[in-house]
């Protein structure tokens, strides 16, 4: 699991170039199903994967193969299939997005997919009881990862806008910009440093940061900020 509570965070998950341009990171997730790789919103350049007019069945594709490997020359990059949106057509979205009839998950708390890089898990689309989840600017929160509301974690949720996923290892701390080097992939946050999912139990939530650091939300803002 990870340590939201690190000193490095939010963490730069992009490659850049001397231009501030955007360039093809590593992955910075991968799927639990099937262990495709997940990579940021954007696929070469300063424009997210809607911005630049790709259709992405799946919310993946595959990365053309460089001239170098077609040659069969050292250096060539092998084509990939990756994801950049929510991958909807793993079992975790279609479970939450098929009929009530046929038991979908839709008014529950999203199901995990995919794990980032930082140790975070991702869910999807929805948090507890179906209620949108309330993000920080890298993706994720503090809250409950599933309805039983026994267990509260950082993590991460998909969503139908950028940045998708992740636009920085979280938590943001109000730093996410400072992440981006060029076009800013930050979502929208919840106006404060430190984001948690309205409900959630503070009881819960301060015995799960007890593990690295029993001060540290001291030092931050956050939406609930009346209620701590």
């Amino acid at each position: 699991a990870g340590n939201p509570t690190r000193s490095d965070r939010p963490g730069d998950m992009y490659d850049v170039v001397d231009e501030g341009e955007k360039n093809i990171g590593a992955a910075v997730a991968f799927t639990i199903q099937n262990g495709v790789s997940i990579q940021g919103p954007n696929d070469a350049g300063d424009y997210n994967i809607d911005e630049a007019g790709f259709i992405l069945p799946c919310g993946g594709h595959v990365t053309p193969p460089t001239d170098a490997s077609i040659l069969n020359q050292t250096g060539g990059t092998p084509p990939l299939y990756h994801f950049h949106k929510a991958p909807d057509c793993l079992d975790a979205f279609v479970t939450n997005d098929k009929p009530y009839s046929h038991n979908s998950t839709a008014d529950q708390h999203g199901i995990l997919f995919a794990y980032a890089l930082d140790g975070f898990g991702i869910y999807t689309y929805s948090d507890v009881a179906g209620a949108l989840p309330v993000l920080d600017e890298c993706g994720g929160h503090f809250g409950p990862v599933d309805d039983s509301a026994s267990t509260v974690a950082y993590h991460y949720h998909a969503t139908t806008a950028t940045p998708y996923h992740l636009a920085c290892q979280g938590p943001a701390l109000g730093k996410c910009a400072d992440t981006q080097h060029g076009v800013d992939f930050c979502g929208v946050g919840c106006g404060a440093e430190v984001c948690v999912q309205p409900g959630t139990s503070l009881d819960d939530l301060s015995s799960y940061l007890d593990e690295w650091n029993s001060t540290w939300l001291e030092s931050f803002t956050t939406n609930l900020e009346g209620s701590l």
